[in-house]
Formats: C-alpha cells, sequence, structure tokens
C-alpha cells in the first residue's frame, strides 16, 4: 500500500490550538455556575428546586442550537459561525456581573446553552479541514483535552477570585478571556487551506450538491448517534452522582475525594490521546476506517462497560474508584472516535450538521442519564443498592454501544473486504 502523507502544516496547529483553547474556554463558562452555587443562592435567595432549574436551563435548547449550529456552519463556514457564538459568550458573562433576579440568571443560562450547543461540534468540524485522514484521530483529540486541561487549571482560579473579590469577579474574568480568544481568533483563524501545499493530504469538498438524507438515516450514522447518546450518558452520571457515592457509600475522607475526583480527568486526556494516536497509526499502515477507527473503537467501550461492572462488585473503595474512573475513561474515547468516524462516513458537505446531531444526540444522554440514575437510587432499598444499579445499567449501555460499534459499522467496500478474508479463513 502506498505510504498516506502525514504532514500538519503549521497553520493547522495554529487552529488545533485555537480550537484547543475554545473548547477549553466553553468548559470552564459552563462549570463557573457550580463553583458559586453557594453564594449565588445566598444573595438572590434561592431554594434548591430553583437551583436545579438554574442548572438544566442551559440544557433546555442546547440540543437543538447543536443541529441548527452545525446546519449554519456547512452554508456560511465554521469561522463564521464560531465568531457569532462566541461574541454571545462574551455578551452572557459579562451581562452575569448585572444579575439581581432569578428569571435573569435563568435568562443568562438558556441563551448560554443556545450559544455553547453547536460548540464542540463546530470545533470537531473545523478541525477536520485541517487534518490529513491518517492524523484526524489525534487531531481531534488535541481539541478535546482542552476540556478536562481547563477544567483543572481554572478550578482554584475561579474559587480564589469568588472568595477573595465575589461571585460576579469570576464571570468579569471570564469575558475578558472569551473576547481575547475572539480577537486571537478573528485574525489567525481560518476557515479551510488555501494552498496546495495545505490541501494535499485533505479530501476537497466537491460543488455538486449532495444530499444528507440518505447518510442521516444510514446505520452506520446511527450507530454513532448512539455512541454520543451514550458517551453523555456516562460523563454526566459520574460527574453528578460518582462524588456522591465516593462520599455517602465509600465514605471516602477529603484526600480519597480529592485523587478520586482528580483520577478521571488525568485518564480521559491519556486515554484520548493515547487511543486517537494508535488509531491513526493503524490507519497509517491500513488506510483502512474499519481496522483503524471501529475496531479501536468498539473494544475500548466494550471494556468500559466491563470496568463499570466490575467498579460496582468492589470490594475496597480503593478498587471501585479505579475501575469507575476506567469505566468513564473508557467511554470517553467516542468523544474523539466517533468524530473521527464521522469525518469517514458523511460527506464533507454535511459534516457540521452531522457533527452537531452528535452533540444532540449527547446533550440528550446528558440530561436524561442523571435523573434515571436518581430515580433508581431513590427507589432502591438503600443508596448503595442504588447506585449499584445504576452501574449495572451504565455497563449495560456502553457494552450494547461498543458491541454495535465493532460489529456494525462498515463502508460498503471494506465490509466486502472483510467477508472475503473471512471466508479465506
Amino acid at each position: 500500500m502506498e505510504k498516506l502523507n502525514s504532514k500538519i502544516t503549521k497553520k493547522a496547529w495554529t487552529m488545533i490550538l485555537l480550537l484547543f483553547l475554545m473548547i477549553g474556554i466553553s468548559n470552564v463558562e459552563k462549570a463557573m455556575i457550580g463553583y458559586a452555587s453557594v453564594p449565588i443562592m445566598d444573595e438572590l435567595g434561592l431554594s434548591p428546586t430553583e437551583w436545579g432549574l438554574i442548572g438544566s436551563a442551559f440544557y433546555w435548547m442546547f440540543a437543538v442550537s447543536a443541529i441548527f449550529g452545525g446546519s449554519m456552519a456547512d452554508k456560511m463556514g465554521t469561522k463564521h459561525v464560531i465568531t457569532i457564538i462566541v461574541v454571545l459568550w462574551a455578551a452572557v458573562q459579562f451581562s452575569t456581573m448585572f444579575i439581581y433576579s432569578l428569571p435573569i440568571l435563568l435568562l443568562t443560562r438558556i441563551i448560554l446553552g443556545i450559544a455553547e450547543g453547536p460548540s464542540y461540534a463546530l470545533a470537531m468540524t473545523a478541525a477536520s479541514k485541517w487534518l490529513p485522514k491518517e492524523k484526524t484521530g489525534t487531531g481531534l483529540s488535541l481539541v478535546s483535552i482542552g476540556a478536562p486541561v481547563f477544567l483543572a487549571v481554572s478550578a482554584p482560579i475561579c474559587i480564589y477570585l469568588i472568595t477573595h473579590y465575589g461571585w460576579r469577579s469570576q464571570f468579569l474574568a471570564a469575558g475578558i478571556l472569551t473576547l481575547i480568544w475572539l480577537v486571537l481568533w478573528i485574525f489567525f483563524g481560518k476557515e479551510k487551506p488555501d494552498t496546495v501545499e495545505e490541501k494535499q493530504t485533505l479530501q476537497v469538498s466537491s460543488n455538486t450538491k449532495v444530499s444528507f438524507i440518505p447518510s442521516l438515516f444510514s446505520k452506520n450514522f446511527l450507530i454513532v448517534i448512539i455512541c454520543g447518546f451514550t458517551a453523555y450518558w456516562s460523563m454526566s452520571v459520574f460527574m453528578s452522582w460518582a462524588p456522591n457515592y465516593f462520599a455517602t457509600v465509600l465514605k471516602l475522607g477529603n484526600a480519597g475525594m480529592s485523587l478520586a475526583v482528580t483520577m478521571p480527568g488525568i485518564l480521559i486526556m491519556a486515554s484520548q490521546l493515547l487511543f486517537s494516536m494508535l488509531s491513526d497509526r493503524i490507519y497509517r499502515k491500513t488506510g483502512s476506517m474499519v481496522r483503524s477507527r471501529v475496531f479501536v473503537m468498539g473494544p475500548v467501550v466494550l471494556i468500559g462497560g466491563l470496568a463499570y461492572f466490575l467498579g460496582s462488585l468492589a470490594t475496597t473503595p480503593a478498587l471501585a474508584v479505579t475501575f469507575l474512573s476506567l469505566g468513564l475513561t473508557m467511554g470517553s474515547v467516542i468523544l474523539v472516535l466517533g468524530p473521527a468516524i464521522i469525518v469517514e462516513i458523511i460527506h464533507p458537505q454535511h459534516h457540521g450538521k452531522a457533527q452537531g446531531i452528535f452533540v444532540a444526540a449527547g446533550s440528550i444522554g446528558g440530561m436524561v442519564g442523571p435523573y434515571v440514575t436518581g430515580v433508581m437510587i431513590e427507589g432502591a432499598s438503600n443508596m448503595g443498592t442504588g447506585f449499584h444499579y445504576a452501574f449495572y445499567l451504565m455497563a449495560l449501555i456502553l457494552a450494547v454501544c461498543g458491541a454495535l460499534v465493532w460489529m456494525g459499522i462498515r463502508t460498503k467496500k471494506e465490509k466486502v473486504e472483510l467477508e472475503a478474508v473471512t471466508n479465506l479463513n
């Protein structure tokens, strides 16, 4: 097989850096409301139910905006749509400085959810335009890990600002940071490669209009959508409920809790980079999307399901934390290899809306997962049993998703080749 050209240009690295920063800022702006929950509730006199409303409001229009933003990017270009949504991010951060009532706070969260909805899909779409296929997995991982990196760095900074300057100060700082990024994006962000050297390793879109409907209802894309739902279910359940499980069931102390909360972020960064690099390496050698993306993601997600199952059976807190963290970690690989598969199975004219649908499906999993988990915990004979039922369910969902990917995603050409190899054996 002819060796593939895997060069990433300097402009492509600039885009990856800008998109890494964008994803990082996006996730910090999502998380800041949680850091300031106590002083905001005290100042505005909010009840737990009202605060729960604030938390859910962010997702009310999230899925719709993810699909709409992705569709607009296919028509207007990712640079223009990203510019628009980031302007909205900055406006929300600065307007939060003047919040003194529940309705206004609620409105800002709804607007931020609308503006944040397309962000991950747009970042994946924009980055994929600059990456040769055999480097797509690694490139998208480098963008994606902006989230855990920024969350780890920003948490102590935000808490310091809240403690010394009041809860509004962190929103002011975030607004200024967002504007700085926006200026860099306007000057250095590019829509797509514009030189022969930059285009030589990339797939160039045809001017002929290609219908999205056949791809939308194809088996391959439907499986990828299920993957998005699964990944966000896993992450939202872990983030919403795992700290509670560690504290109330495992009885971890402060030191143990710190380690248990920090470990998943580190493992997610490592696993996304490791498995995306492995996937890209296989792609360079075989040129096969199935062998490099599908045969890596499927087994990894299956292992994630097994890890959740073992975590619920663990007899010591250390083993429980380790296995549950591994379950989350393996499931998170979907967030980079899923978009990489979309790049392969969907025509470039529709990458934006396809990535948007992937994120929209994920947001539904993010809304449903924590609620179902809460129902299971409340309906069980005790909290420990309820948590274990929830982890069993998570194990089953990941296992089914992994099996669907491993056995179900095929291109026509590679399906014939794989069947031929099987018959020979």
